[in-house]
This record gives structure tokens, sequence and C-alpha cells, in this order.
């Protein structure tokens, strides 16, 4: 196996708008710089590349263009391209399909292709001989179920904290961090680090990569002649948020935010820095494995549509309100409107919309592991279920690969309720389909 690694700033302008909540932000300053990471795969038959970007999503269709177009410069199969987004929500907007209130910039879009296309021809300019072994860390008290059974009935996401009216969490984190090393004859190492939750940490109008950009920091500084790829694993129902904070775990997070969410700057640094120290305690104890062969495949599912026409005036009301900033006419406050609102969006959009949606999984395997792509917010639980059937020894799930279409919440959350599942524009059941698919390509690689 041969291996390449390239990487560019994507870091937007001055005024581009900022992608992550139904409010609408610009850039006006830069705590630290976005990039794309490329890593190119060459087993002397065929070539595969993995990118990650310091994105909040990109849509299906973005994808499959950006995949066209990578494909023709680096005759790289479109199956065997696995683009990853972080979810920083303190970075570009540039999907003009979801959030209804942000402007895309095409000039930044554009530069943003074109650097993408850049970076994967550069990845294969810098190949080398290589070897791999991977290893499992555990990032401790970072990571929390944000879903939560109310005493009051019904569940609610992120419903303040310490909340008296909180029962139970709905859900366990999964604090496992999975690394690839990958050692290059003459050149720099390459390491593959997963975890997953919100990057929602940072927040505000001031760029940032957030937490996954201070693990590739914190792991590059540690390692000398090293470079982190981060990609994010399922992280549709957890979050940074401690519902029962200490004192300790309070410092570094302001907790006057407009949806009630703590964030801070300080916090993502220490996030990321736990997630590097999970990585760096296995990184000299990693296994080797076998990595002489590159295969990989896609499969195509369709999900039925999320559609609620009986609530279609009262929706259209709830948006039209907030499209003109009148959200204290709303009888609802922080998480509770950002749910309210998401709710509308979903079903003004699939009024007249198409009665299912169709998706791509991804599956690429790196001699024996396995990188299983889904595109959108995947619960944790539906990661694990995958995990526990896979055909492979090391198995990355990763969310928000090659598409970041919707949130794909375990069924029984519709049936619990909170912002995930009420704004999901996927019917309860997806899950199912989801799982029994993604197990079904994996087979299909082994």
């Amino acid at each position: 196996m041969k291996t390449g690694f390239a990487r560019v700033c994507i870091t937007p302008p001055m005024g581009v708008s900022i992608s992550g909540y139904y409010e609408p932000r610009k850039v006006k300053g830069v705590l630290d710089d976005l990039y794309l990471s490329a890593v190119a795969f060459d087993d002397g038959k065929r070539k595969a590349l993995i990118v990650a970007a310091d994105v909040l999503m990109l849509s299906y269709a973005q994808c499959n263009e950006y995949k066209a177009a990578i494909s023709a410069a680096t005759d790289v199969c479109r199956d065997a391209i696995f683009i990853n987004c972080s979810h920083t929500h303190t970075g570009p907007y540039l999907n003009g399909e979801r959030f209804g209130e942000e402007e895309v910039c095409p000039e930044y879009v554009s530069e943003f292709e074109r650097k993408l296309v850049a970076v994967c021809k550069d990845a294969f300019v810098d190949m080398r001989e290589s070897s791999t072994s991977v290893g499992v860390g555990y990032a401790k008290g970072i990571s929390f179920v944000r879903r939560f059974r109310m005493k009051t009935g019904g569940a609610a996401t992120n419903p303040g904290i310490d909340n008296p009216e909180v029962a139970e969490a709905l859900g366990v984190p999964n604090e496992e961090v999975k690394l690839l090393r990958i050692d290059r004859a003459g050149g720099e190492g390459i390491v593959i680090v997963s975890f997953g939750t919100h990057a929602d940490t940072v927040g505000g109008e001031l760029v940032s990569a957030d937490w996954p950009g201070f693990v590739r920091s914190t792991l590059e500084g540690a390692l000398e002649g090293v470079k982190c790829v981060f990609l994010t694993a399922c992280q549709g129902d957890v979050n940074h948020i401690n519902p029962r904070p200490t004192e300790r775990d309070r410092r570094g997070l302001d907790y006057d935010t407009f949806d009630g969410v703590p964030r801070g700057y300080e916090h993502a640094k220490h996030m990321g820095r736990t997630v590097a120290a999970a990585v760096l305690s296995e990184y000299g104890k990693a296994r080797p494995i076998r990595t002489d062969k590159i295969s990989f495949d896609t499969l195509e599912i369709a999900i039925p549509a999320n559609s609620e026409n009986g609530r279609y005036k009262e929706a259209l009301e709830i948006k039209r309100l907030h499209a003109e900033g009148r959200d204290n006419e709303l009888p609802y406050e922080k998480m509770e409107l950002t749910t309210a609102v998401a709710e509308a969006y979903r079903i003004v959009e699939l009024y007249d919309g198409p009665g299912e949606f169709r998706f791509v999984l991804s599956g690429l395997c790196i001699g024996e592991a396995v990188f299983l792509g889904i595109p959108g917010e995947c619960f944790v639980d539906i990661g694990r279920r995958i995990e526990a059937e896979s055909s492979f020894d090391t198995t990355l799930v990763c969310c928000l690969t090659n598409g970041g279409e919707t949130y794909f919440p375990t069924s029984s959350a519709y049936d619990e309720g909170g912002y995930e599942a009420r704004s999901s524009r996927l019917k309860k059941g997806g899950d199912g389909i989801v799982v029994e698919n993604t197990v079904a390509l994996c087979r299909r690689l082994k």
C-alpha cells in the first residue's frame, strides 16, 4: 500500500454566512483556521481517497458534484471517495438546501470546490510506501447524551442545566476513540482519528474548527512528523453538555447563550486535548494490520419522508414569525424555540415534498479496516448496532459522509420526542433500514 497526504486552508473571509443554527450569522473574525485534509491510498490496482472537511455538512447533491470533479482530476472511482464533515457550527454555510435564512456566497463555494479538487490531487503527489496499525482509546467525561425523558412526560433535547424536571438520559454516549496509525517510508506519518459528539462547543460569529480542530493541532504538536485527520463518528444525540456539572465542569463555559446551551472556546480546547490524550495513550501500542488491498462499494437506500400535513398552517406561521425576527411572539424559549422552528421548517418543506428520500451508503475497505459512511447525523446507538454486526475487526462508522441530509434517529426517539426526531426528514423506522443495509454493504466488502 502507498499512502499520501495533503492539506489546504479553507477559512472563509469576513461576511460569509456561518452555518449551524436557525439564526443568521456572518463571519466577523477568526479564532482558528479551517482545513481540508486528504489521505490518498493506492494498492497498485485501485485508488481511494478520504477527505476530512472542517464544515458543518455538505448535501448529497454537492458531494456527487465534488466526487465527479475529484474523479476526473485523480482517476479515482467516485465510489472510492469518502468525504467526511466535522460538523463545526462556526464554519461557512455551503449547503443551500436546509437552513432557510443564511445566504450562500457563490465565490466562496467555487473556491471551496477548487481547493477540494486540488488537495486530492496533491495527496497523490505525496505517495509513500506505508504500513498501518490500529487502536482504541477512551475519552471520558466530555460527551453526554443530550436527550432526556422528562418527569412531565415526553422527551426534550438540551432541557437546561440542573433541570429538576429531568427524569433520565435517553441513551449512553460512546467514549471510544478509534485511530489508524499510518507509518510512511521516508515521509510524515498520518493518524486518522474518529470520535463522535457534536462540534457545537464554540458558537458565535468567529470562525473555529471547534474541538476536532484541537484534536488535530494537539496531536500534531505532540507527535513530531505526524499529520492528523479527524473523522466524525455517530453523534446525532450526543454533545458536550454535562447536565449535572460540578464547579470544575463549568470552567471555560458561558451559560448565558441564546438557546441555553453552554459554550466556550476554552472548553473546546479541553475536549480536543482529551480526545488527543486518548489517541496518545494507544499510539505507541497500536496493533499492526494487513493493508494490502483496497475495496469499496456503495448502496442506495430509500426511507419514507416524515410528512405531517395536518399541522401545515401552524408550521407556516411559526416559520413566518421566525423569519421576520418575531420569535418573542411564539410561546417557546431557548431550545424549545429551536425545536419548534426546526420542526416547522421540516413540515413546510415536506408539504409538497417527496414521499421518500434516497440516500447512498458508502463503504471503503483498506485491508483489514473498513470505513462505513452514512450521509446524515446518526444516533450513537445506530453506530453501535452496525459495529456489533460488522464483519471487520476494525470498523469506523462515520456520519455526515458523502452527504448531510438530516438526522437519523432511533425509532424509539419518535415516540419520545425531542429536537432530532421532530426535525428529521425521515419517518420512524429509518434506523432499521440504515443498520440492515450498512451491515449488508460491509459484508460485500469483506
